[in-house]
C-alpha cells in the first residue's frame, strides 16, 4: 500500500556519509527514512533475480563489477581497449538525451551516477565475450568511455560549476585519455569561471535583541506575564548557550541535559499571549542563527586582533579558506540525503521535540505561516536599464542579496513549518492494511492544511515568482508523511511541480530564463522527487506555467541551497587523493607555512568583523528601524560614490588622455603609431591614477554620509546613538562603494579612455586615420569625395528602378551609371567619413547591381533601344565592380549573393547572352580569389534545393544543370 517513488537507477555503490550527525538529525530518528532501506533490498533482490535469470550458470561467479574501494590500486583506462564502442556510443546518447529533455527525475544524481564510472578504479570479476548478448560495462575502459560520451553531452551543465569542481574535472587523467577537446573546454571554463562556494559551517549563536515595540508591558495582560515572560526568555538563552557548550561533547544527549528545563519553561507560558511571545521570540532567534551558513555571526579565523598582528591582515583570505577546509562538513550524506537539520537548526528541532507542548506548536505554525506569506508575496528584482558603464551594478547586486537572504529565510521557515505540521502524523512506516489507510485518508482529507501552500504556488507561477516560491515548497513537502501523497490536495501539487520540472528544460522555456535559474528549480525539484514519496502515477498536467526569467541566482546561491551538489567536487577529490568515500572522504592536504620575520612587531588593527560584531550590539539596543535607515543611506551613499567618481576622476583623466594623445599626434608626426599602441601608451599612464579613486571615495563617503543620517533621524536622538549611527553608516557606505571600485574602476577607466581615443583619431585629419588598423586614404587626399549616405541613395534609386514599377521614359544612362562607379571608389578611397555599416551597406548594394547588370534588368536611355545594353559596355562595368571588390572594399562582400535563389530568379527568362555574362562574371571571380570553386558549388547546391515555379525553373535553363556538370563548365 505504501506510494512508489520515482527513482532513476542508483549509483553504483553509493557512498554513504561517514558523519553520525547526518542521520542523527534525520527528523524520523536514528538511521536511514521509512522506506529507503526496503526500497533498496527490494532493488538489489530485483537486480539479482534479474541477473540469475539472464546469465547461464558458468558466469554467475565471475560477474564484473566497478569497485571504488580505496584500497585497489586504479586500473590505467586505454581508449583502445574499449568493447562494443558503437553500443555504448548509441546508449550514451539515448541516455543524454533523456538528461537533456530532463525526463530523469534528478539531474545531479544522474551526474554523480557518470563520475563514479569515470573514476572507478577496477572491475571486480571475470570479463566476458563480447558479443550482441553480453553485458556492457565489462571493463573499467568501457565505463569511463560512457562516462566521457555522456560528459561531453551535458558540457553546459558542467560549466556552471564550482571552480574547484571544474578544475577537478579538468585536470583529470582519463578525461584528458579519452576526450582531450573536452579536456579543453572543461579547462576554458575553469578559467572563465568566476563562482565561489564556500562550505563554511553556520555560524555561532547571536542573542536576538529585545524588541520595545512589541516585548514592552503594554503588550502584556499583567504585570506577572511580563516578569515571567521576561524571565523564560532568560532562561532561553542559558539552554541555547548550553547546548552551544556541550553538543560537540561525546554521549551528551539534549533530552537528557535540557529536556526537563525545556518542559519545565514552557509549563510556566500559560496565558497565550505568553505563548506568542515567545513564539516571535523563538522564530527571530531561529532566522538570526539558521538564515545562511558564513553569516554576519560566524567567527572567522583570523579575524581576532591578536592573531591580525601576529600574520598580517594580508593573509586574512589564506586564513579563511584554512578554516574552511578545516571546518567544513566532509559530506552532506550523498548525492540524494534525506531531510536533515545541520548546525543550529538541531537546536531548534530538538527544542520542540523536548518542549512538547501543542499550544506551542499551534501558536508556532502560526506564526511561521504568516511569515512565509509575507516574504513569498515580495517581487523579484527587476534590472533597471543603465548604460554600460555599469552605475547601477551597486543596487542590482544589493538587491540579489537582499533576493538571496529571502529565499534562505523561506527554505528554513518552510523547513520547521512542515516539520511542526507533520509531526503529529509522522511515523517509522506506513499503515499496514488498506482498510486503515483508507480510513486514514478519508480524516485527513477532512483537516484543513496548516498554509495553504497549493494556492500561494498558483499564485506564484501566475506572477512568474516559481523561483521563490517552489524552493521552499520543496523544503516543506519533503518533511511529509507517507499519507499526504494520497490526499488530493496534495496530489494536486505534486502534479504541478512534475509539469514545472518537465517545463524547465523545454523548448518553450528556452531564452525566457537564466541557466542557472533552471539549474536551482532542477536541483531542488529532483531532490524532492527522489527522498520524498512522489507517486508515479501522477498525470503530468496540462495547465501552462511561466517561468522567471531574472538572473537572480549564482552559484553560491545554488550551492547553498543544494549543498549536495558538492558531492561531485568530492568524489572527484577522492579519485585525485587515492581514496574513496568509503574511508571517509578525501584527504585533506594542509601545506604549513612560515610568516615572515617583523610581523609581530605590528600593532593590532581593527578588522572587519570586529567592526560588524560591535555595530550588531549596537543595534540590538535600538529600535530596527534605526537600522533600517543605516542601511538606507549607506547602501544610496555607497551607489552615488560611485557615480561621482565616475563624473569627476574618470571625466578629469579622460580629458588628461585627449591631450595627451593631441601631443602624441603632434610629437610623432608622419612616423606616428597606431591606435592600439597609442591607447596602451596612455592606459599605463592614467590607470594608476585610479588608486585616488578609493581615498576620494572614502572622502566623499564621510562628508555625505553623517549629513543624511541627521536629516532622516529623529531630532530627539540621543548625540550618543547619532554619532555610533553615523560613523556605521560611513563604514557600510565606505565598504560598499570601495569594493565595486576596486573590482571596476581600472576597466572603466580604460573603457574610456578607448572611447575617447576613439573620437579622437575619427576627427583627426589623414594623418591620424592613416595610423589606423583599417587602410585609409593617401596623404594627398582632399576629402572631396561624396558621402557614403548619398552614394548609398543614389545607388538605390538606381536599383529601385530596375525592380520596382516605373514610367517608359524613366531610365539611366551608361555614361551615369559608369560615373556613379566611379564615385563609389572615390569614397572607398577616401575614408574620412566612411564607417564600417555604411561600407558593408555599399557592398551589399554593388553585388545587387551586378546581378541586375548581368540579368539586363536596368533601364537604360539613349539609342539604340530604352533597354539595350552592348556586351563591351556591361563587361566593361561589371569589370570596374570586380576591381572596387578586390581592391577597395575592406569588408567581406556578400558576392554569394549573385547566386540567391532571388537575384538568379531574374535569370530564369532571359537570353543565352546573359548566362553568358553570369558565366564571365563567375570566371572571374575565381581568377581575382573572390570566390572559391567550393564556395560556388555549395550555392549551386543551395539552389538546386530551392523551391521554383515550373516556369522559372533553372534546371531547364541553365546549361549543364542536369548533368551536374555546371561548375566545370563555368570554371574551365
Amino acid at each position: 500500500s505504501e506510494p512508489k517513488t520515482c527513482f532513476t537507477s542508483p549509483p553504483i555503490n553509493c557512498v554513504r556519509s561517514s558523519q553520525p550527525s547526518v542521520l542523527d538529525t534525520s527528523p524520523w530518528g536514528h538511521g536511514l527514512p521509512p522506506g529507503c532501506r526496503s526500497l533498496q533490498e527490494e532493488r538489489e533482490m530485483l537486480r539479482k533475480e534479474r541477473y540469475d535469470l539472464a546469465t547461464p550458470s558458468f558466469v554467475k561467479s565471475g560477474s564484473p563489477l566497478p569497485s571504488r574501494t580505496g584500497n585497489l590500486t586504479a586500473e590505467p583506462a586505454d581508449p583502445a581497449r574499449v568493447s562494443s564502442r558503437q553500443r555504448l556510443e548509441l546508449i550514451a546518447l539515448i541516455y543524454s538525451s533523456c538528461i537533456a529533455e530532463n525526463l530523469v527525475p534528478n539531474l545531479f544524481l544522474e551526474l554523480f551516477f557518470v563520475l563514479q564510472l569515470l573514476t572507478a578504479r577496477r572491475m571486480l570479476g571475470t570479463v566476458l565475450l563480447d558479443s550482441l548478448e553480453s553485458p556492457l560495462f565489462q571493463s573499467v575502459h568501457d565505463c569511463v568511455f560512457f562516462a566521457v560520451q555522456v560528459l561531453e553531452h551535458q558540457f553546459r551543465v558542467l560549466s556552471y560549476l564550482d571552480k574547484g569542481t571544474l578544475k577537478l574535472l579538468a585536470e583529470n587523467e582519463r578525461l584528458l585519455c579519452f576526450s582531450p577537446a573536452l579536456q579543453g573546454r572543461l579547462r576554458a571554463a575553469y578559467e572563465g569561471s568566476v563562482a565561489k562556494v564556500s562550505l563554511a559551517m553556520p555560524p555561532s549563536a547571536q542573542a536576538v535583541s529585545f524588541q520595545p515595540e512589541t516585548d514592552n508591558r503594554a503588550n502584556f495582560s499583567s504585570d506577572r506575564a511580563f516578569h515571567t515572560f521576561k524571565k523564560q526568555r532568560d532562561v532561553f538563552f542559558e539552554v541555547l548557550r548550553e547546548w552551544e557548550d556541550r553538543h560537540e561533547e561525546p554521549g551528551w544527549d539534549f533530552e537528557k541535559g535540557l529536556g526537563s528545563r525545556i518542559r519545565a519553561m514552557m509549563g510556566q507560558l500559560s496565558a497565550a499571549c505568553s505563548h506568542s511571545h515567545f513564539v516571535r521570540l523563538f522564530q527571530k532567534q531561529l532566522l538570526q542563527m539558521c538564515q545562511s551558513p558564513g553569516g554576519p555571526g560566524c567567527t572567522v579565523l583570523g579575524e581576532a586582533p591578536d592573531v591580525l598582528s601576529m600574520l598580517g591582515a594580508d593573509k586574512l583570505g589564506r586564513l579563511r579558506r584554512l578554516q574552511e577546509r578545516l571546518v567544513a562538513p566532509q559530506s552532506s550524506g550523498g548525492p540524494c540525503p534525506p531531510p536533515t537539520f545541520p548546525g543550529c537548526q538541531g537546536f531548534f528541532r530538538d527544542f520542540i521535540l523536548s518542549a512538547s507542548s501543542f499550544q506551542f506548536n499551534q501558536h508556532l505554525m502560526d506564526s511561521l505561516s504568516l511569515k512565509i506569506r509575507e516574504l513569498n508575496s515580495l517581487a523579484l528584482p527587476q534590472p533597471e536599464p543603465s548604460d554600460e558603464d555599469g552605475e547601477s551594478d551597486v543596487d542590482w547586486q544589493g538587491e540579489r542579496r537582499q533576493f538571496a537572504m529571502v529565499l534562505l529565510s523561506l527554505r528554513l521557515l518552510a523547513k520547521f513549518l512542515g516539520f511542526v505540521a507533520f509531526l503529529p502524523y509522522r511515523g517509522p512506516e506506513p499503515p499496514p492494511t488498506r482498510e486503515l489507510q483508507d480510513s486514514i485518508m478519508a480524516l485527513r482529507s477532512q483537516v484543513p492544511p496548516a498554509l495553504d501552500v497549493r494556492a500561494l504556488l498558483q499564485q506564484g507561477l501566475r506572477a512568474r515568482r516559481a523561483l521563490l516560491t517552489v524552493p521552499w515548497l520543496v523544503e516543506f513537502l519533503s518533511l511529509a508523511d507517507h499519507i499526504v501523497p494520497l490526499l488530493d490536495y496534495y496530489r494536486s501539487i505534486f502534479t504541478v511541480l512534475l509539469h514545472l520540472h518537465r517545463l524547465v528544460l523545454s523548448k518553450e522555456s528556452e531564452g525566457e530564463m537564466c541557466f542557472l535559474n533552471k539549474l536551482l528549480l532542477l536541483a531542488v525539484l529532483g531532490w524532492l522527487f527522489q527522498v520524498g514519496r512522489v507517486r508515479e502515477d501522477l498525470d503530468w498536467g496540462r495547465e501552462a506555467a511561466t517561468v522567471d526569467g531574472m538572473p537572480v541566482v549564482d552559484q553560491h546561491l545554488l550551492y547553498t541551497c543544494c549543498p549536495y551538489i558538492g558531492e561531485l567536487r568530492k568524489l572527484l577529490a577522492s579519485w585525485v587523493s587515492g581514496s574513496s568515500g568509503r574511508s571517509g572522504g578525501f584527504v585533506r592536504k594542509i601545506t604549513p607555512t612560515t610568516t615572515t620575520t617583523g610581523l609581530g612587531a605590528q600593532p593590532p588593527r581593527a578588522t572587519q568583523g570586529l567592526q560588524a560584531q560591535l555595530a550588531q550590539a549596537f543595534f540590538h539596543n535600538q529600535p530596527p528601524s534605526l537600522r533600517r535607515t543605516v542601511e538606507f543611506v549607506a547602501e544610496r551613499i555607497g551607489s552615488n560614490c560611485v557615480k561621482h567618481i565616475k563624473a569627476t576622476l574618470v571625466a578629469d583623466l579622460v580629458r588628461q588622455a585627449e591631450s595627451l594623445l593631441q601631443e602624441q599626434l603632434v610629437t610623432q608626426g608622419q612616423d606616428g603609431g597606431d591606435p592600439a599602441q597609442l591607447l596602451e601608451i596612455l592606459c599605463s599612464q592614467l590607470c594608476p591614477h585610479g588608486a585616488q579613486a578609493l581615498t576620494r571615495g572614502r572622502e566623499f563617503c564621510q562628508k555625505k554620509s553623517p549629513g543624511a543620517i541627521r536629516a532622516l533621524l529623529p531630532e530627539e536622538t540621543p548625540a550618543a546613538v547619532l554619532s555610533s549611527a553615523e560613523n556605521i553608516a560611513v563604514g557600510l557606505a565606505t565598504e560598499k562603494a570601495c569594493a565595486w571600485l576596486s573590482a571596476n574602476i581600472t576597466a572603466l577607466i580604460r573603457r574610456e579612455v578607448k572611447a575617447a581615443v576613439s573620437r579622437t583619431l575619427r576627427a583627426q585629419g589623414p594623418e591620424a586615420a592613416a595610423r589606423g588598423e583599417r587602410r585609409g586614404c593617401s596623404r594627398a587626399c582632399e576629402h572631396h569625395a561624396p558621402l557614403p549616405s548619398h552614394l548609398i541613395s543614389e545607388i538605390k534609386d538606381v536599383l529601385s528602378l530596375a525592380v520596382g514599377p516605373r514610367d517608359p521614359e524613366e531610365g539611366v544612362s551608361p555614361d551615369h551609371l559608369e560615373q556613379l562607379l566611379g564615385q563609389l571608389g572615390q569614397t572607398l578611397q577616401c575614408r574620412q567619413f566612411l564607417c564600417p555599416p555604411a561600407e558593408q551597406h555599399l557592398a551589399k548594394c554593388s553585388v545587387d547591381l551586378a546581378s541586375l547588370l548581368v540579368a539586363d534588368h536596368i533601364p537604360f536611355l539613349g539609342p539604340p533601344a530604352p533597354r539595350g545594353l552592348e556586351r563591351g559596355q556591361a563587361r566593361r562595368l561589371l569589370h570596374v565592380l570586380l576591381s572596387l571588390w578586390k581592391n577597395d572594399f575592406q569588408v567581406p562582400v556578400p558576392l554569394q549573393l549573385l547566386l540567391s535563389p532571388r537575384n538568379v530568379g531574374l535569370l530564369a527568362d532571359t537570353q543565352t547572352r546573359e548566362w553568358d555574362l553570369l558565366l564571365f562574371l563567375l570566371r572571374e571571380l575565381v581568377e581575382k580569389g573572390l570566390m572559391g570553386r567550393t564556395e560556388i558549388e555549395a550555392c549551386l547546391g543551395s539552389l538546386r534545393d530551392a523551391q521554383w515555379p515550373k516556369v522559372r525553373s533553372p534546371h531547364l535553363l541553365i546549361p549543364g544543370w542536369r548533368t551536374g556538370v555546371i561548375c566545370p563548365f563555368i570554371l574551365k
